[in-house]
């Protein structure tokens, strides 16, 4: 075994509702992701996909060892529907699925919901949420809450599951807010990165335990690093119109969104490695690690030399991208 114990998670293609053969694409995601040695997928929530649920279900029964990292929004998904799909999933394929505990950043999606708390009340719902889950999954006896969102009395879900098929929760976000979810009720604190020296006294800073940490990038690497930039630049071309909407996420209510535009300067590359290029020009929301296999490893070392123990990769990934990932991991993993 190697000097740093971590996992690596791809990101599932979420099918929309005119894609053809969706089936197909989830089944050709899965084999893609467990032929290259990757730990899970990452299944993404929002109002244009799939039910990430039924997906997650399509993975299990579709490959012999990844575990879906589910997201679970709130508004959409009572606690109890919640606990009664997980368990369904976990007892039908004897794996564990973990949970992304999400809050909404799309802001037409919040609104067409009615959604009435704003960004710190919805991770205030989120934890209480994620403690009635707990218990929902954790035991049989009836569970009788009063809290501030929800209200049950005597409520058996019959969903108990053993300690070892109980999912993780992932809480994804930077902010003051998600990062107070994270600590009360996370096992996993995902985020999108700032370089690396920055990452260590901005997300990493702050006393008291915390949960383990988890980081979303993409990676373009090659045999040399001009092979590497040049894929990198030609896949995530900017223009005029990408860089004026970056300049006005500066003022989302993202927090992360809000850093990447301000890391996404002229050229957008920090380190030599690290770049902005995906979020710049429209086409992605994850910073990209570019160079050389050895770069790409040095440069996630010093994440993990931090206490990264998740890497979930941002993007659609097709074989060659894969085929030069797993050479990444597979020095890291030496070292």
């Amino acid at each position: 075994m190697g000097r740093y114990d971590f996992e690596v998670f791809g990101t599932a293609i979420s099918p929309r509702s005119d894609d053809h053969d969706p089936l197909k694409l989830v089944t050709r995601n899965a084999d893609l992701a467990e032929g290259n040695g990757l730990d899970g997928l990452l299944i993404f929530y929002n109002h244009t996909t799939f039910d990430p649920w039924i997906t997650a279900g399509t993975i299990l029964h579709t490959s012999r060892s990844l575990t879906p990292i589910v997201a679970l929004q709130p508004y959409a998904t009572p606690p109890f529907t919640a606990a009664k799909t997980i368990h369904s999933l976990v007892r039908l394929h004897g794996r564990r699925v973990d949970v992304n505990l999400i809050t909404g950043a799309a802001r037409e999606e919040l609104d067409q919901v009615g959604e009435p708390l704003d960004h710190d009340g919805r991770y205030e719902r989120a934890i209480e949420y994620a403690g009635i889950l707990r218990s929902l999954l954790s035991a049989d006896q009836p569970l009788t809450h009063e809290g501030r969102y929800y209200r049950y009395r005597n409520l058996r879900a019959h969903a108990r599951l053993a300690p070892d098929l109980t999912p993780r929760v992932f809480v994804a976000g930077s902010s003051p807010s998600s990062r107070r979810a994270a600590a009360a009720v996370g096992d996993v604190a995902i985020t999108h990165p700032e370089p690396v020296e920055r990452f260590s006294s901005t997300f990493l800073d702050g006393p008291g335990p915390r949960p383990g940490i988890g980081i979303r990038v993409g990676i373009v690497a090659r045999e040399t690093g001009d092979e590497a930039w040049s894929a990198a630049r030609a896949r995530y071309p900017s223009d005029r119109r990408a860089e004026l909407q970056v300049a006005m996420k500066r003022r989302s209510e993202s927090d992360w969104s809000r850093r990447l535009a301000r890391l996404a300067g002229p050229d957008g590359v920090h380190d030599q490695v690290y770049w902005t290029g995906a979020y710049r020009s429209g086409k992605g929301s994850t910073p990209l690690l570019v160079g050389t296999h050895r770069e790409v490893a040095d440069y996630l070392e010093r994440y993990l030399a931090l206490g990264v123990g998740t890497v979930i990769l941002g993007g659609a990934l097709d074989e060659e991208e894969l085929r030069n990932i797993s050479r990444v991991m597979a020095d890291l993993r030496d070292r």
